[in-house]
Formats: C-alpha cells, sequence, structure tokens
C-alpha cells in the first residue's frame, strides 16, 4: 500500500519497453518516440487545415477572391494526419478495439490472443505499405500530377500511405516484442483491466 506506480502505469498503458523503460531496446524507443512525433505532427497539420479552410472562407466572402491551393493542401493535410498519425493511435491503444470476448480470458491465454491479432496487423499494414509504395513509384516514374487548377505533382501525397503504413508497422513490431516478453517474463498488469497496446479496457 502506499507503493508509487511507474510512470507508465499511471498513464493507463502497460510497457515492457518505451523510453521510460531501460531495458527496452534502444530501436524500440526511437520507433515508440517516433510514433510520438508522428502524432505531434498529425496534430499540428489539423490545426493548420483548419486555419487554412478559415482563411479560404474569408477569402472567398469577405473579398470575394479564391486560391487554387486551399482545398487541395487541407485535403492531403488531413490525409498526412490520418495515415502518418495512426502510429500514434497504436501506440496509446486508441484505435478500434473489439476486446468484449479476450476480456474474459485468462491472463496467458489473452496474451497470445493479443499476440495473434498484433502479427495479423502487421502483416496487414506491411501489404498495405507494399502496393502503396509500387504505387508512389509509379507515380513518381511517370511525373503524374493532380490536374487541378494547383497541379501539384503526385509524388508528394502519393506517399503519405506508404510512410503511414510503415510507421504503423513499426510500432506493431513494438508490440510484439512487449507482449513476447511479457509471455517470457510473466509479468502481470498492475491495474486489472489494462491491456497491452497502450490502452484500457472498460
Amino acid at each position: 500500500a502506499g507503493a508509487r506506480v511507474a510512470p507508465a502505469l499511471e498513464e493507463g498503458s502497460i510497457r515492457v519497453s518505451g523510453p521510460r523503460n531501460p531495458r527496452s531496446p534502444l530501436l524500440l524507443r526511437y520507433i515508440e518516440r517516433l510514433s510520438e512525433l508522428a502524432g505531434y505532427a498529425s496534430a499540428v497539420l489539423i490545426l493548420v487545415s483548419m486555419l487554412i479552410v478559415c482563411y479560404g472562407v474569408l477569402l472567398r466572402y469577405v473579398f470575394g477572391a479564391s486560391t487554387v491551393w486551399q482545398l487541395e493542401l487541407s485535403t492531403y493535410f488531413l490525409m498526412f494526419s490520418a495515415f502518418v498519425g495512426g502510429a500514434y493511435g497504436l501506440k496509446h491503444g486508441d484505435h478500434v478495439n473489439l476486446s468484449l470476448i479476450v476480456d474474459r480470458l485468462p491472463e496467458k491465454p489473452r496474451l497470445y490472443v493479443q499476440l495473434v491479432a498484433s502479427v495479423l496487423g502487421f502483416v496487414f499494414v506491411v501489404t498495405v505499405a507494399a502496393i502503396a509504395y509500387v504505387l508512389w513509384r509509379e507515380t513518381t516514374q511517370e511525373g503524374m500530377t493532380s490536374g487541378t487548377a494547383w497541379n501539384v505533382p503526385l509524388t508528394y501525397p502519393y506517399l503519405i500511405v506508404p510512410l503511414g503504413m510503415t510507421l504503423i508497422a513499426l510500432q506493431y513490431l513494438v508490440i510484439v516484442v512487449q507482449i513476447f516478453q511479457r509471455i517470457k517474463t510473466g509479468d502481470h498488469p498492475a491495474n486489472e483491466g489494462e491491456d497491452l497496446e497502450g490502452g484500457r479496457t472498460q
């Protein structure tokens, strides 16, 4: 009683690796920091997109003018936030999580279910990243543009999906390593109802 909970547990996450854990391999710590950075960058771009839209509305209805870049750029920024920010959401367990049945399992079977789910998620995002990379390379080689008034080269927006999927895949690797360490060491969550993917089950 009265013992202080570790910082990672205070945030509602069970993390056997991560920036605050000296046992974590350096590479995994860098991946988690990269996921954090992606989340912050996504938040900034959402704010910038809102300001761009407000600027466009002000320009049109107050000054009677328009731009060729406002709608397109804000769309690309929101795409970046959705795909690249996914790694941050995965790290903190903010993705959709159906755990009604899994939560009723004993500790060890629950870890194995989480392991299988994480491996399947990793395979899926790697597949999407590979396909998206091929499309990006073809678009870049052919010099394709958006065909709009701004006519931006599509090599930039087409890079968003493979970049985002790569970051999510790396974060899945961190989660898989965490689960393996939990299975190996037999660590148990300090608070009942917490899961390994950074979130808290209800």
